[in-house]
């Protein structure tokens, strides 16, 4: 069988750029019987995974997305005699010589359309149920992401299969005191601290930024409401947070001895989670939830929401509470804090939990739904 994965979303410095090279790698290790076609929109990561001899990688430049992914990807993967083409993102072509296989994300757009722009909004909700139908196969992110899609675009999709993300081994207990001292020291961390690890890279219907679903709002108003009662500060890594609290509303003051560090890497940011004594994600509307899994992973406890795939993912190991009531996120987040037997039994359910996800696992799966689509079961 010969593959073409289409490899738009690995331009994106975003959770969908580690799924993607994270599965494809995977991919290319464990499967020996099949040969892959990777297209790619841009050079950014073109060659990446050449070392393989599995695998053709081929760019195909085209300044428009939609027709790329309609024209140049359909065309190229019958000139490479590509049995079926797969793309990890949400999109698929719409005519094509063999089956095609996409990925699948909460549908936002449906859910929360004050989060995104309204072209995106009129755009997905009028071709991501034709992407659906097309695709011979679906890949979702969790039951939460599939059981939505179900319910906004009343399709059964019952050619799909949930293929959670992995996690890669960066994130894990560090035991380095030396390694977990230079990260303090560059961000100028306190000693102690909680971690919420964010975005707000989205441009919405307002001519301004804005949190979208990740909710970094209640992180805020929880903190603010049990500082008192706490040693730990407040750290939020993520590009543009301060920018954004200070344009919805927010005053200077509200957020003095709160630390803002920016975009943080990888190879630092697993150091974040081992320093920090508890993680929070307050999302509105998680369908899976990269920075849980890593914090996890990384032996740091975890309070999350109580709505999306949060529940789901962390499998009973976190605290849950209402995005919705930062109250709430401050009692939980005491409660951890002030008990010193319940974080460690939390960090020990954490690592088991977070050993369920992995990028082998996810693999598989996906393949054999790929190998599935191809055969018509």
């Amino acid at each position: 069988m010969r593959i073409a994965i289409m490899m738009r979303a690995m331009d994106q410095d975003t959770g969908f750029r580690v799924y993607v090279e994270c599965l494809v790698d995977t991919l290319l290790r464990i499967d020996s019987e099949n040969s892959y076609v990777l297209l790619y929109r841009s050079n950014k990561w073109f060659g990446r995974f050449s070392s393989f001899q599995n695998v053709k990688e081929v760019l195909l430049n085209h300044h428009h997305k939609f027709l790329w992914d309609q024209i140049s990807v359909p065309y190229r993967a019958w000139r490479e005699g590509a049995d079926i083409i797969y793309n990890p993102k949400f999109s698929v072509p719409l005519v094509s010589h063999c089956p095609v296989a996409m990925g699948l994300q909460e549908p936002a757009w449906w859910a929360w359309p004050q989060h995104h722009p309204w072209w995106d909004v009129s755009y997905m909700r009028t071709m991501l149920p034709l992407y659906c139908r097309k695709a011979a196969h679906v890949f979702a992110w969790s039951q939460f992401v599939l059981q939505e899609n179900r319910k906004y675009l009343s399709l059964p999709l019952n050619n799909s299969t949930v293929t959670y993300a992995g996690i890669t081994p960066d994130f894990h207990p560090i035991e380095d005191s030396v390694r977990l001292g230079e990260v303090r020291r560059k961000y100028d961390l306190p000693e102690k601290f909680i971690l919420s690890v964010t975005r707000v890279e989205n441009i919405g219907n307002q001519k301004t930024s804005f949190s979208g679903t990740k909710n970094v709002d209640t992180s805020i108003r929880a903190y603010l409401h049990c500082r008192k009662h706490l040693a730990q500060k407040l750290v939020i890594a993520g590009n543009r947070v301060r920018e954004y609290l200070l344009k919805t509303g927010w005053h200077e003051s509200d957020l003095e001895g709160i630390y803002f560090l920016g975009f943080v890497p990888q190879e630092d940011l697993v150091a974040l989670y081992n320093l920090a004594d508890l993680f929070l994600m307050p999302s509105f509307y998680e369908g899976f939830g990269f920075s849980l899994v890593e914090a996890m992973a990384s032996d740091c406890p975890a309070v999350v929401s109580r709505t999306g795939a949060c529940p789901e993912v962390s499998g009973g190991a976190a605290l849950l509470a209402d995005p919705n009531d930062p109250s709430d996120f401050s009692d939980k987040i005491l409660s951890v804090l002030r008990d010193e037997k319940l974080r460690q039994e939390m960090r020990e359910k954490g690592l088991a939990r977070a050993a369920f996800f992995n990028w082998e696992r996810t693999a598989r799966l996906t393949l054999n739904g790929l190998i599935r689509a191809v055969k018509g079961d």
